[in-house]
């Protein structure tokens, strides 16, 4: 498209030519409103885009324009389901079947008048049909119309009534609009889309609705000035009218047709003042309309197109047409569905109103300069009539008929040749562009297949390298012994395998599980570590929750009484004691009890229904676990114990969250700290073993525990979740 506006117009003088202002021939204007809401609205409503037809495939459903075998045709004034699939099923050469199935319901749009939507509810439909025969619903008035007489039933095809304004915006964000290169006057218009036919006619539509609004603005401005010169000539021609049957009428009456040459001279100087009087009057009047123009609201979509008269005031024009191209500029970038202005043009909208002020504040000035230039000729006109009243009453009074006669017929002539000269440019006024080529079929956009098995090919390739790298260095969570042996040189004891059963205790339940096996290698390391103790005590800690502590030691000391050794489980974890979980022990007497002296030592021993397993469960969650497990009583417990039985097991809280188990781990002769795949964090681990170091623990072993035998990957079931808070209370999880 090539923008073809006369530059070498000159555009001081409107009425030689009614073309659009500088900016409006902008090129960057045209492309804004090239591609605005209102002409693509405007296009896709003289286009046959209201109904989509479509044909159902296997992988995808195809549009089909303009090659289906039969037309929708619709009532326009009634409402129409938009956007649900309605089917047509062909039947035979007479009939079809009609099959609508919207389970949620859907809106409809009357296309023509207010435009009004409403919505229906769940709709199955499903009747046959002759066709050309209307179909009459609540949500749809229309006619299935055959174009041949051969039928397909192998393919199932449905149609779509759309809404326009969603129309609108589908092809107002596919439409491009670009100059070829820097400098040129031509467009180059195109827009991507799955189906190449429409794409076609859209664009041909759009360049022709284009061109024509550009000729419209233009006519309408010459319209504009042809009207206000023919109000002028009604004027006019009424007083030339008056004053041709008062001269007449004086002639006859008096038989008189010249005066002496001193009267003509004095009437042709009142003539010349009259003249002028009448063109200021004009002008004023010009002005007043202006005034009146530019005072008025200014709707959204209004054009300012206002009647231009020759006038001698350049500073006027220049602010008219100022105010031309802001309005221009501000009607290229309206948005669309009456939405209020962005703030581009709220910008836009306030140059106007100060451009207009400042235009309205001129033209009351230039009034004003009108009315002093009158009062000063009305002066001039009075002088020149007292020299009057010195000539014949008869001369005079016919000097003055001929005066106003001569200057009517001069004004109304000036005018006529005016109007002519207005309706000539009109006639020959042609749009400011023109189609180079119409639209053509440029070639498959998308997808690029080549370019997509590259990018597939390179990204498969990328990916996974990139996400083994990226969770490598992410990775904080301590994933095989390696892990460990970075962190510290504590001796590793054992590994314990990833349970899959149900039970607790996998040693009594199924003594020849690989858990167990493993638990057993554990139970021979322990005896090696401490050989040539008498009823040692163990004990079981972690660096923070949820590592199985309790479902270890539980282990552990069932492995040692399946062994044949009198074995004592003790639940010292009295701020969440897993242990009363697993044998319902939440209100029995525990250690807790023992204590503070409100249980005896026979009473807090517990049968844990396995031969030579014996529990000591925690008792009541106590306030102040840390002074009661610093008490002389924890002692006198433990060698209770070391006298009736041959090993002590204590289930200890974390040691990276409370002080408890530094407590206990000086009671013991072997303190098993577990480690769990996936689970414990590197830091977390290497500041709690810093912490042992400094309190003078040794003899400690690492346990690895949930490790999955096939793939590393964190799937242990046993949650364990604490919640410290400060003082002596804590909250769980």
């Amino acid at each position: 498209m090539e923008e073809r506006g006369d530059s070498n117009m000159p555009q001081s003088d409107i009425m030689q030519g009614f073309g659009l202002t500088p900016g409006q021939r902008s090129v960057d204007n045209q492309i804004a409103i090239l591609t605005s809401w209102d002409i693509v609205q405007q296009t896709i409503e003289q286009l046959d885009f209201h109904v989509s037809y479509f044909a159902e495939g296997r992988l995808k459903n195809t549009e089909m324009y303009r090659s289906t075998n039969y037309v929708v045709q619709f009532d326009s004034t009634h409402p129409q389901l938009i956007n649900v699939p309605i089917y047509v099923i062909p039947l035979n050469n007479r009939q079809c079947k009609i099959r609508i199935e919207a389970e949620e319901g859907g809106s409809t749009y009357v296309y023509k008048g207010d435009n009004k939507s409403g919505s229906v509810g769940p709709i199955n439909f499903e009747e046959t049909v002759n066709y050309n025969e209307k179909i009459k619903t609540p949500w749809g008035h229309f006619i299935i119309a055959p174009k041949n007489t051969g039928t397909n039933s192998n393919i199932e095809q449905y149609f779509v009534f759309n809404h326009p304004r969603s129309l609108a915006g589908q092809y107002k964000s596919r439409l491009r609009a670009q100059l070829p290169n820097e400098g040129s006057s031509i467009i180059r218009v195109s827009i991507t889309g799955k189906n190449n036919n429409k794409n076609l006619v859209f664009l041909n539509k759009l360049a022709e609705v284009f061109i024509s609004n550009n000729l419209k603005q233009k006519n309408l401005i010459a319209t504009n000035t042809i009207d206000f010169i023919s109000q002028q000539l009604v004027v006019i021609a009424d007083t030339l009218q008056l004053t041709g049957s008062e001269l007449s009428q004086f002639r006859t009456d008096n038989r008189i047709q010249s005066v002496s040459a001193k009267a003509e001279y004095l009437f042709n100087g009142m003539q010349e003042i009259e003249q002028k009087l009448t063109e200021l009057e004009i002008k004023r009047s010009y002005y007043l309309y202006l005034q009146e123009y530019f005072s008025s609201d200014l709707r959204e979509e209004h054009v300012l197109a206002p009647a231009m008269y020759e006038m001698e005031n350049t500073i006027l024009s220049e602010q008219i047409k100022a105010i031309m191209e802001l309005n221009s500029q501000r009607l290229s970038i309206t948005g669309s569905y009456g939405e209020e202005l962005n703030y581009v043009n709220k910008d836009l909208v306030n140059k106007i109103e100060i451009a207009c002020q400042t235009l309205l504040e001129t033209l009351t000035s230039q009034i004003k300069v009108i009315d002093d230039n009158k009062l000063r000729l009305l002066a001039d006109k009075e002088k020149n009539e007292q020299e009057l009243y010195g000539l014949p009453e008869t001369e005079r009074r016919l000097l003055g008929i001929e005066r106003k006669f001569e200057l009517s017929n001069e004004v109304y002539t000036f005018l006529l040749r005016k109007q002519s000269e207005a309706q000539i440019q009109k006639a020959s006024n042609t749009p400011d562009h023109q189609i180079l080529e119409s639209a053509r079929y440029a070639g498959q956009v998308s997808p690029n297949k080549a370019g997509n098995q590259k990018k597939a090919l390179l990204l498969g390739l990328i990916i996974p390298l990139a996400f083994l790298a990226l969770r490598q260095l992410l990775n904080n969570k301590i994933i095989d012994i390696d892990d460990i042996e970075r962190i510290t040189q504590l001796p590793i004891v054992g590994n314990i395998i990833h349970n899959t059963n149900e039970e607790s205790n996998v040693v009594n339940h199924h003594p020849k599980s690989v858990v167990t096996e493993t638990f057993r290698r554990v139970r021979t390391r322990i005896e090696f570590m401490n050989r040539g103790i008498k009823s040692p005590i163990i004990g079981v800690s972690s660096s923070m929750p949820g590592e199985g502590k309790t479902f270890c030691a539980l282990n552990m000391a069932a492995a040692f009484a399946l062994s044949g050794k009198k074995t004592a489980l003790l639940g010292f974890d009295m701020r969440k004691p897993g242990l009363n979980k697993i044998f319902d022990s939440k209100d029995k007497l525990g250690i807790s009890n023992f204590l503070i002296d409100q249980a005896s030592y026979s009473n807090i021993l517990m049968n844990s229904g396995q031969d030579n397993l014996t529990i000591v469960p925690s008792g009541n969650i106590p306030p102040n676990p840390s002074e009661l497990i610093s008490s002389d009583k924890t002692s006198e417990l433990l060698s209770k114990l070391k006298e009736d039985f041959d090993i002590i097991i204590i289930d200890t809280p974390p040691m990276g969250i409370v002080s408890d188990p530094y407590l206990l781990a000086r009671h013991t002769d072997t303190l098993l700290f577990l480690v769990r795949q996936q689970h414990t964090i590197k830091n977390v681990l290497s500041q709690t073993i810093k912490n042992m170091k400094d309190e003078g623990i040794t003899n400690v072993g690492i346990l690895l525990n949930d490790i999955y035998a096939k793939r590393n990957k964190y799937g242990y079931g046993y949650g364990y979740g604490y919640g410290y808070g400060y003082g002596h209370g804590y909250y769980e999880e």
